[in-house]
């Protein structure tokens, strides 16, 4: 019997998938064409604004409000029932807020992968020539990209999942799996920069993130159940 924290047999079976096949990609890059820890730190925050830019329809087309679940005196509650204003300023709350976060998240991702090339010395391809000036990299993006709108497809909008779904929650829903990842690849960098990142401690960086990737759709996924059920 399956355990219920493995969201098989009920839950984003399409999600689940499509993460696995957008994780073998860096695993892919590292084993046979050679990627190191530069194109990997900057495909992980190309990945961050996928999440985002596809979490923005689910926020404007999201029909539910938590209206039975607060005081009809709430403010926030009677702004939830405004329909499609309410959902046009959440997207554009999210936009900004999310907006900035990964603008945080490039600084960080692009001043450690200009890092790595320093330490590599003169003559070695930068930042740019590795990752988005490559066409390898361009693949990958759309793979990833393609991956994770098919799990969305599947799982989210073929369900109708949106006539349930609520604008404020699709609206943090991102930043559970975003915040599990970032841990993750911030230990992961911490063990690249000790060991200088050879291929195996790129592989061990892919491995982790994908490892907390999946515990976190077991447990958002066991999560969303019980509210369904209660």
């Amino acid at each position: 019997m399956t355990p219920q924290w493995i969201p098989l047999a009920s839950g984003p079976r399409t999600s689940l998938v499509a993460i696995v096949l957008s994780n073998l990609i860096p695993v892919f890059g590292v084993a046979f064409l050679g990627w190191d820890a530069v194109q990997i730190l900057i495909l992980y925050w190309v990945e961050n604004l996928v999440i985002g830019i596809l979490t923005l329809p689910r926020i404007l087309t999201a029909q539910a409000t938590d209206i039975r679940q607060q005081s009809p005196h709430d403010p926030f509650a009677q702004a939830q029932v405004a329909g499609l204003g309410n959902r046009a300023f959440t997207g554009c709350f999210f936009v900004v807020h999310y907006g900035i976060f990964c603008l945080g998240h490039a600084v960080f991702a692009f001043m450690l992968a200009a890092d790595f090339v320093e330490q590599e010395g003169v003559g070695a391809p930068g930042v740019w020539d590795r990752t988005l000036g490559s066409s390898g990299f361009y693949w990958a993006i759309l793979a990833i990209a393609l991956l994770n709108l098919v799990g969305q497809v599947r799982d989210w909008w073929m369900p109708t999942k949106w006539r349930e779904a609520t604008p404020t929650g699709e609206m943090f829903r991102p930043y559970g799996r975003i915040f599990v990842l970032h841990i993750t690849v911030l230990l992961g960098a911490w063990i690249l920069a000790t060991t200088h990142a050879p291929a195996y401690a790129v592989l061990l960086l892919c491995v982790l993130k994908a490892v907390a990737e999946l515990g976190g759709l077991a447990l958002f996924s066991g999560l969303d159940r019980h509210k369904t059920s209660t």
